[in-house]
């Protein structure tokens, strides 16, 4: 048997993931090993706004918008459709924060905006509601093929006013921060608060009710085990509602409530909200 080693012989997985090859350039969120946070609770140099909404002390964290990007929603238009919300579902919204997302978060994870059950924020930690910032003019691309769920949110995102262009490999939806603010304000900040509300009914107020701590545990587990599609039917459903009965009554929608001395005494820059 020859035992002298093979030169040309190559090991196999040279070249490949297995051997550590393009790690580095994998697109991921990052994390900080001294951050244990998950990447949208941390915020850079937020100003922080008090609303009082029904006696109930809601803290709105505002991060500054990077170049060419904008936050399509003002204080004043949150607080005008969250006092429509009746109070008891306020009882889980702590925080609203309005925030600038990185760009690989808007690769990998775009999203209008977002419920969290609990955001380590430091002082102001709490469930809240996120809105993200927007690119002041832009172009989403969204295949050809779409599931039924993809197929209504277009729908819906062409009632917002977005322009829907489509081509041979998929669709293109072109935005502003008008058609923005039709989204965020009207859709997502309803949706997620039926999230909240969800929540509220369907796992707190149970396991206050409960009369055990195993009792409390399988509630809690029911509800987070519920498939998404399910949460996301619950909030949609709730937004649906919100948005016919108050449009209905003639209180939404409502100009852009813009407001430069409003503004700058809550400390807000205005290049964050001009477009």
């Amino acid at each position: 048997m020859n035992n002298t080693r093979n030169s040309i012989r190559r090991n196999k997985n040279i070249g490949t993931a297995k051997s550590g090859y393009s790690q580095d350039n994998k697109l991921v969120i990052p994390s900080k090993w001294v951050d244990y946070r998950v990447f949208w609770e941390r915020l850079s140099n937020p100003v922080i706004v008090p609303l009082e909404i029904h006696n109930h002390q809601i803290t709105l964290l505002v991060e500054p918008t990077r170049e060419g990007y904008v936050h399509a929603l003002t204080p004043s238009d949150i607080q005008s459709v969250l006092s429509l919300v009746p109070q008891e579902h306020l009882k889980e919204i702590d925080v609203v924060v309005l925030r600038q997302p990185k760009k690989k978060e808007e690769i990998l994870r775009p999203v209008w905006g977002r419920f969290v059950y609990y955001a380590d924020l430091g002082k102001y930690s709490g469930p809240g509601v996120y809105i993200e910032a927007a690119k002041k003019n832009n172009v989403i691309k969204w295949s050809k093929s779409l599931t039924p769920f993809e197929d209504k949110e277009l729908n819906a995102l062409e009632s917002d006013g977005h322009r829907i262009n489509q081509n041979k490999r998929g669709y293109e939806i072109i935005t502003s921060p008008n058609t923005i603010r039709n989204t965020q304000l009207y859709r997502t900040l309803p949706h997620e608060i039926g999230h909240a509300i969800d929540y509220l009914k369907n796992s707190l107020e149970p396991c206050i009710e409960a009369d055990s701590e195993q009792e409390e545990d399988y509630i809690r587990n029911v509800f987070h085990s519920k498939p998404s599609l399910d949460k996301e039917e619950y909030a949609n459903r709730y937004a649906k509602e919100f948005n016919e009965k108050w449009t209905e009554k003639g209180c939404i929608p409502f100009p852009r409530r813009y407001d430069e001395i409003e503004l700058k005494n809550a400390g807000l820059n205005l290049k964050w909200f001009n477009y």
